[in-house]
This record gives structure tokens, C-alpha cells and sequence, in this order.
């Protein structure tokens, strides 16, 4: 397993990564990989009631569907996060069918608990969660369009959005994570990312993926909540 802990934003921050072993359904498989990280956050003084993001990658759609079914019965009430999903088969070891990344925060000295916003209507990710002054946005895409050119501008229009209604605005990004399909320019998006939104972002990150009903780039954010 994959384990990190750092401080970013005035936070304490627990970041987890690792692959399923393949025994079992997929559904199997993604429960135990989701009870070894909260028995890893237990060491820690954590339990999944703290985790503020995942991002899941699995090798095709069934095994997509099952293992995001499964991660959200798991990740219910309190333990609610935002996420992301991927099919990447690169991700994976020759037998497992599902990976996740997984980040948790230490309660914030205020006491203060999650804030979750959901979509209207409901989906599987949530818009927004907000704790200790920071604001985590999930993945966000566009499936009703064919090309990256065509869902480029929905995508940015519904970060803004999704900004907005949390109490943020581009500014106040301090990470932007883009999981873009692997047919396409890196450069290219860099620039088009540029000159779209027009603010320095602190820290940026680039993971290529495979095909998902059709998408060609997701992007999740995390900003700072000023007061």
C-alpha cells in the first residue's frame, strides 16, 4: 500500500493508494480493499468517516458499475465524499480488476464537521464537500458531447459552477487534477486550460485514461474557502 502524510492548507492530510488483490466479485474485491485503508486510517487515528476524496480506476464498465456501486454503499452518511471514476487498465495488476486512491483529512481544530452538497437530481458524486476551509469538488465531465473541443467548454462552465455554489471562485483553487484520455495533447490542454480560465493554479496534476461512455477529460478541483 501506497502511504503518504503531509500538511497542505492549514490541514493534516493521509494519502492512500493501492489495488485489489482480483479474489471474488469485483464487489468483494473493492470491499476489502476499502476495509485494508480504513483499518491503515484506524493506525492512524482516522476511520473513514474522514476521508474527503477517492478516485477510482477499474478495467471495464462492468467492473466500473460494480465497484462504484459498492464504493458508495461503503462510503455512506459521514464517510460521504467527492470522487472520481476511470477505466484504465494500466492502473491495474494482471489480476485486479479495481484500484483506488484514497485521501482523508485530520478533523479541523474547530470541531466543524463536513459540509456536503449533492447534485439536484442526485447522482453517485457529490457537487462539493467543504472542511476546515477547504472546498473538494468532484471529477467533473461532459458525456453529451463527441469531442474534447465540443466538452471542453461544459466542462469549465460547470466547474465555475460547482465553485460558485460552494462559496469559491477560480482564484481560490489551489489544485486542479485532470484525468484526460489518452488520445489526446497534453500541450493542448495546457493551453486551452490557460486561456480558458486566466489564474495561476499552485499545483496542477495530469493522469491519462481510457474511454468512458465517451469522455475525454475530467477535472476535479480543490479550492480555499476565504472568509
Amino acid at each position: 500500500m501506497r502511504l503518504k502524510i503531509f500538511p497542505w492548507l492549514g490541514q493534516e492530510f493521509v494519502s492512500l493508494s493501492w489495488e485489489g488483490s482480483g479474489n471474488g466479485t469485483v464487489e468483494d474485491e473493492t470491499r476489502e480493499l476499502l476495509m485494508l485503508f480504513a483499518e491503515r486510517l484506524r493506525a492512524l487515528g482516522l476511520g473513514l468517516d474522514d476521508v474527503v476524496r477517492t478516485r477510482m480506476f477499474t478495467r471495464d464498465m462492468d467492473s466500473w458499475l460494480a465497484g462504484n456501486q459498492e464504493r458508495r454503499r461503503i462510503l455512506t452518511g459521514k464517510a460521504r465524499s467527492v470522487s472520481s471514476s476511470h477505466i484504465w487498465t494500466e492502473r491495474l495488476g494482471p489480476k485486479s480488476r479495481v484500484s483506488i486512491d484514497l485521501l482523508a483529512m485530520y478533523p479541523p481544530a474547530t470541531g466543524a464537521g463536513k459540509v456536503m452538497k449533492e447534485y439536484v437530481p442526485e447522482v453517485f458524486p457529490l457537487r462539493s464537500l467543504a472542511l476546515g476551509g477547504i472546498l473538494f469538488l468532484s471529477g467533473v465531465t461532459d458525456m453529451t458531447h463527441a469531442t474534447l473541443d465540443e466538452q471542453f467548454p461544459v466542462i469549465i462552465q460547470r466547474l465555475t459552477d460547482n465553485l460558485n455554489d460552494g462559496g469559491a471562485s477560480w482564484r481560490d483553487v489551489e489544485r486542479a487534477s485532470f484525468l484526460l484520455h489518452h488520445e489526446e495533447s497534453l500541450p493542448a490542454l495546457r493551453a486551452r486550460f490557460r486561456d480558458a480560465v486566466g489564474v495561476d493554479i499552485p499545483s496542477t496534476d495530469y493522469t491519462f485514461v481510457g474511454t468512458r461512455q465517451g469522455k475525454r477529460l475530467e477535472v476535479e478541483l480543490t479550492a480555499r474557502l476565504r472568509s
